[in-house]
């Protein structure tokens, strides 16, 4: 019973250290399964994902540390979902995938401030009357029309508070 009780508490060990490699599977996923949003004809299901996830596990070579099969793993995952996702994409949209892959691991690695994120997604904020008043005029109403000067007064402000 001592002994099936180590064990247990090296094979937890063990799996934790895998964790990030299942958190970028996992990132991977829900960016393929929201790209159905952009074209209904985008529709994967979880068990191909799931099948290029354990491929690219199967296809990594050994590593001396871990750190270097976790660094690999990431990295084999990460080119075999996007390639093969990629080539069933039309050309307009392999962009608009790389976008999603890349904001959404950096958003997992928290390098991206939610707030930004929603200025980005969904515009500027509304300016309370005080922070309207304060609020500069465009340097070049011609290259910073309305809008996009208000993206930036609006990214301004949340960085500032």
């Amino acid at each position: 019973m001592e002994q099936a009780k180590i064990v247990e508490v090296e094979i937890n060990d063990t799996r934790n250290m895998y964790t990030n490699v299942a958190i970028r599977g996992s990132i991977l996923y829900f960016v393929i399964a929201d790209l159905s949003g952009i074209d209904p004809m985008y529709q994967s299901s979880l068990a191909y994902v799931k099948s290029l996830f354990n491929n690219a596990i199967g296809q990594a070579p050994p590593q001396d540390t871990i750190e270097e099969r976790l660094a690999i793993l990431i990295d084999g995952i990460t080119r075999m979902i996007y390639t093969n996702v990629s080539r069933g994409l039309f050309e307009k949209d392999k962009i608009i995938y790389s976008f999603l892959i890349i904001t959404s691991i950096l958003r997992n690695a928290k390098k991206i401030d939610e707030a930004m994120w929603n200025i980005l997604l969904r515009g500027p904020t509304v300016f309370s009357p005080e922070e309207a008043a304060a609020k500069l005029d465009s340097p070049d109403k011609i290259i910073l029309s309305a809008i996009p000067w208000d993206l930036v007064c609006s990214a301004e402000l949340r960085s500032a508070g």
